[in-house]
């Protein structure tokens, strides 16, 4: 009796996969195909870039680095930097920016003074902070930034300096 049971069961699964096996083919010849299709058809030729943001002397940690372009461009370049302070740019998601000549603006803003309190179940619970920028606006602007890149046709790897930090407080979130 468990051999029966054993042999239908089989048979049944046997059955489903032939199913299965015909109704996600299309869908994984679909998913296939589309993978390619996610890159715009007008995203230009990207080539690779890493920046280096170092302030206060050491690398900069957590900043958003964008590239503004001189001429009108579609696609704008931007990264974050990682613990090591290097932004590898990346632009619509894919490595890399669009040969040009380019402003880059540099801004980090850190959250601070964490205030908690336990809740009834005795959890932690968050009850405000404030928000703090650490980059001057001199290098947050468009219009007043003075780093500027070029990217040509070969790997472009720079280094800014963006002097000394600042603390100064944005706004508290209060909950």
């Amino acid at each position: 009796m468990i051999t029966v049971y054993t042999i239908t069961f089989t048979r049944t699964i046997s059955k489903m996969n032939r199913y299965a096996y015909f109704l996600l083919l299309p869908l994984l010849v679909l998913l296939g195909c589309s993978v390619d299709s996610s890159r715009p058809s007008d995203l230009p030729r990207l080539y690779p870039c890493t920046i280096l943001i170092i302030q206060d002397g050491k690398p900069l940690e957590g900043a958003i680095v964008e590239f503004h372009a001189l001429t009108d461009q579609k696609y704008r370049p931007s990264a974050y930097t990682d613990t090591a302070g290097n932004a590898v740019i990346l632009t619509y998601g894919f490595s890399g920016a669009p040969a040009g000549k380019y402003k880059v603006t540099v801004t980090r803003n850190i959250d601070a003074n964490h205030v908690y309190r336990a809740n009834t179940d005795g959890e932690q619970v968050l009850l405000s902070y404030d928000i703090y920028k650490t980059v001057e606006d001199l290098y947050s602007s468009v219009e007043t930034t003075p780093l500027e890149i070029e990217i040509i046709s070969r790997k472009v790897q720079k280094t800014f300096d963006i002097g000394e930090g600042i603390n100064v407080k944005l706004r508290s979130a209060v909950f």
